[in-house]
């Protein structure tokens, strides 16, 4: 493989396993927002931001190590 189709190869996969998780982490923040409005769904919020982090710094992590292999 080149260098040229190396590099758009190397950005294709991150786009492949970052997009999504951007995505959840967005919505998971909208989400968090939203029930943060209602008096008992308060203590979920901190937990819904926690794991939409958690998934998104995991998915970056295992796409730095082993992203070529995924793919």
């Amino acid at each position: 493989m080149t260098q040229e189709n190396s590099k758009k190869w190397d950005r294709f996969t991150w786009g492949v396993v970052v997009a999504p998780l951007l995505v959840f982490l967005v919505i998971s923040i909208g989400l968090a927002d939203y029930l943060n409005e209602f008096g008992p769904w308060r203590a979920v919020v901190p937990v819904i931001i926690g794991f939409a982090v958690f998934f998104f710094a995991i998915g970056l992590f295992l796409r730095s190590k082993f992203g070529r292999l995924a793919l």
